[in-house]
């Protein structure tokens, strides 16, 4: 049951929007000019430069073609991470792809619409009223559909026995402890999504179609770089989510595309600390927000004491627990 919600959500739903418009715009092609408005013919002013039809349906079916498939990518990319997770983010992938492909459709509809039965480009006119109902029925559009996703995503599947640690909210925690001869091998690691990056991605996918649709009676064709936040909005949902594990050689830390590795041997010791947002934020201007020193997010961090007397801030959801598993993991390399 619940892979057919996925498949509709994510499969049918954008795939019947786009079919919907693609059949709309062959049916109404004989009663549409060549041309339409592209700078101008808004209102009172004066139409300076047109667009084609199959250039209009061309440029916003193959964006939301294009969101279509990073979307399924994202999607399909989402199966390895633990269960809460990879709900949000596949429910995710499923709003944007839908809010926008409803935007989309909505637009090209209302735009052909006021367009038919003119003989010329100069024959359409759309007043400022109209203009304005576009961009309302737009958004109405892209919240309705992306409504219809989330419902068809649903909730957190429950956990099942035996499929590994239990999660909280959108973060997963595990430690094991293995017998290793008189020892025993010890590892540690947090999975967290952050909620926030990808709320940011879907206003930017939604806001694309909705600005380019405010740019392009106004400016023309260059009023199609409006639609850069929607091309944004997948790259940035590479980036919401973070790792952070601790075994017996190293910490690592994995964000998005970004890695990096810290072996125990060059940890001195770990610790506690807190990073008031107002310092973090300084410090993300002052030094930039690539600064390895600069974790994700502030409040409760994880202070990594270097043996060079450098300090490095490591995002943490669960600091005493990784504090207390790097001190132990270091005491053992130390008596080694």
């Amino acid at each position: 049951m619940r892979t057919a919600r996925w498949i509709a959500g994510i499969g049918l739903l954008p795939g019947v929007l786009l079919g919907c418009a693609v059949a709309m715009t062959l049916a109404w092609r004989g009663r549409l000019p060549d041309r339409l408005p592209n700078q101008g013919g808004v209102g009172d002013q004066p139409l300076v430069t047109t667009i084609s039809v199959d250039m209009l349906a061309t440029i916003l079916i193959g964006v939301s073609l294009a969101v279509w498939i990073a979307g399924l990518a994202g999607f399909l990319a989402a199966g390895w991470l633990p269960r809460t997770p990879r709900h949000w983010l596949r429910a995710g992938a499923q709003v944007v792809v839908a809010a926008l492909t409803g935007a989309v459709v909505t637009i090209l509809l209302m735009v052909l619409g006021a367009a038919l039965d003119a003989a010329t480009a100069a024959d359409v006119r759309i007043s400022w009223a109209y203009f304005a109902a576009i961009m309302a029925g737009s958004a109405a559009a892209a919240a309705a559909a992306g409504l219809v996703a989330l419902l068809l995503a649903g909730q957190v599947p429950a956990q099942r026995p035996g499929t590994g640690p239990a999660t909280a909210g959108d973060t997963a925690t595990a430690r094991t402890a293995q017998a290793a001869g008189d020892g025993e091998r010890l590892l540690w690691w947090e999975s967290r999504s952050l909620r926030p990056v990808v709320w940011a991605a879907a206003a930017l996918a939604i806001a694309g179609p909705l600005l380019a649709a405010l740019l392009v009676p106004l400016v023309g064709l260059p009023g199609w770089a409006g639609l850069a936040p929607t091309v944004v909005a997948p790259i940035l949902l590479l980036f919401s989510r973070y790792r952070l594990a601790i075994d017996a050689r190293e910490v690592r830390f994995a964000f998005g595309l970004y890695r990096w590795r810290l072996p125990l041997t060059a940890i001195s010791s770990a610790e506690e600390a807190r990073l008031d947002a107002s310092v973090w934020l300084a410090r993300g201007m002052l030094r930039g927000a690539t600064d390895p020193s600069l974790p994700l997010l502030p409040g409760r961090v994880l202070a990594l004491r270097l043996t060079d007397g450098t300090r490095r801030l490591v995002t943490c959801r669960d600091v005493p627990t990784a504090v207390d598993t790097v001190n132990t993991l270091r005491a053992r390399v130390a008596a080694g």
